[in-house]
């Protein structure tokens, strides 16, 4: 009877280190395999205290061992995918957002340190002998190492505080470090004399 009971520690420990190692592969389920490795390494140590056969106790104690040793590699392999995947994901949102917000007007702060340099001159009028003609000219820069093209915003406003109009510049496909200068502000007959006195500000800056 006492032999029968060391065999069945023997045959427990060779099974369950069969279903551990089958299983340690699989994802969540080898959770199992390495609880079942354990078992089969324990029973394989008993079964071989007792003076079980041995074949079966060293089959369940190696294949217990391995299955742990397979499901803590698998399963730290994974994480690192997992995490990387998740720094992946991460960063993907931020630079998706970062491009959003670049391309709605929403980091104009943002861009004109790092991005673009835009420089306003002085509101100029002259009179051709029939009309006012009149310009702001505006140097935009591409500060980065790309293409860039950028969309300006620019306003005019009164002592007071309140708007007398406002100008765009499209800065189209600036190659890194270029810079080109528009004239803004050329249409305003009926504004002449209070664009005289405006200070003249960028809103908002948009880089795509």
């Amino acid at each position: 009877m006492e032999e029968k009971k060391n065999s069945s520690f023997a045959t427990a420990s060779m099974v369950l280190g069969i279903i551990a190692i089958c299983t340690s592969f699989i994802p969540i389920i080898n959770n199992l395999s390495f609880f079942l490795g354990i078992l089969a390494l324990i029973f394989g140590i008993v079964a071989i205290v007792k003076k079980s056969k041995l074949g079966k106790c060293l089959t369940g104690i190696i294949l217990g061992v391995l299955s742990i040793v397979i499901t803590l590699a698998l399963q730290s392999s994974w994480s690192k995918s997992l995490n990387q995947l998740s720094n992946d994901l991460n960063k993907t949102i931020d630079d998706t957002n970062k491009t959003f917000n670049e391309m709605s007007g929403k980091s104009t702060d943002e861009i004109l340190k790092n991005s673009a340099e835009v420089v306003l001159g002085d509101f100029e009028v002259s009179n051709n002998g029939y009309y006012d003609e009149t310009k702001l000219e505006v140097k935009v820069t591409n500060k980065t190492a790309e293409k860039k093209s950028f969309s300006i915003q620019i306003e005019a406003v009164a002592a007071d505080g309140s708007r007398i109009t406002t100008d765009y510049v499209y800065a189209n496909n600036l190659t890194a470090g270029q810079s080109q200068t528009f004239n803004t502000f050329e249409f305003v007959s009926d504004k002449v004399e209070a664009l005289k006195n405006a200070t003249f500000k960028i809103v908002e800056i948009s880089m795509y």
